[in-house]
């Protein structure tokens, strides 16, 4: 089974007895930082593709890799990192290349107005602030190491935590001073927490990819999300939501 941080989620929501029922679904295999975007994006393809229906399975992007890997079925996989979509196209799993969707970047989130005053990637390892820092496998914890690897500040964090949601929450419940995570979740926050860009945070772009899975039953319907996914429309709900135009072609 996927770690217990899986969320199911069907674009339309809850059906009315007005809507007809769909009549064919697609299930999407989705990390988990882009909920909304992609919950909005399910939502207008459903509305353009009368009698179907999205469901996004939502989840860490190692955790969702090796499901899909250990043989879990899915029609169409949104990596939130290039390694992991990588090892589900090593596995001859994948259907056509992927294709980069959105990227993300590191932010610097502090408590509420920022009482501290920091204002830059090395105010993190001065004496005396804490810092909360992604370790997972995933996208943060992977932007995070090769952010110090490039810059050369050594931050001494005095949490690490698996994602960066986890990181906001430490900052927002005063755990610790201060935290990077990804500009979209720090968005997301609202009110709960302050952030601010820096420089080195271009060196640490992380690319989110997309890509149709073989063995689908409903290939042409996948295929067909993956344009939506890819298209004008859907870039908008990005942007709104943080997210970058990606520059990256997919490298196996």
């Amino acid at each position: 089974m996927v770690a217990a941080t899986l969320l199911i989620v069907t674009a339309s929501g809850c059906s009315s007895q007005s809507q007809p029922a769909p009549t064919t679904s697609i299930t999407v295999y989705a990390s988990s930082a882009m909920i909304k975007s992609l919950t909005a994006i399910g939502k207008q393809f459903e509305a353009e593709n009368a009698g179907t229906s999205v469901e996004f399975i939502f989840a860490g992007s190692s955790d969702l890799s090796a499901e899909l890997v250990d043989g879990s079925g899915a029609d169409v996989f949104v990596s939130g990192d290039h390694d992991n979509m990588a090892a589900v196209a090593n596995a001859g799993l994948i259907d056509s290349t992927p294709v980069p969707i959105a990227a993300n970047s590191l932010v610097i989130a502090t408590a509420p107005g920022n009482p501290g005053h920091l204002a830059s990637l090395a105010d993190l390892a001065r004496p005396g602030v804490r810092a909360g820092l992604c370790g997972g496998p995933g996208g943060c914890g992977s932007a995070t190491r090769q952010l110090e690897d490039r810059s050369g500040v050594r931050l001494n964090p005095l949490n690490v935590d698996t994602t960066d949601n986890e990181v906001i929450k430490d900052v927002a419940m005063g755990k610790v001073d201060v935290g990077l995570v990804f500009k979209t979740d720090a968005l997301s926050a609202g009110d709960e927490v302050s952030w601010f860009a820096f420089p080195e945070s271009a060196d640490a772009t992380v690319t989110s990819w997309i890509a149709p899975l073989k063995d689908s039953d409903q290939a042409e319907l996948a295929k067909r999300f993956v344009q939506d996914v890819t298209g004008v429309a859907a870039r908008k709900i990005f942007t709104e939501a943080g997210f970058a135009e990606p520059n990256e072609k997919f490298e196996g």
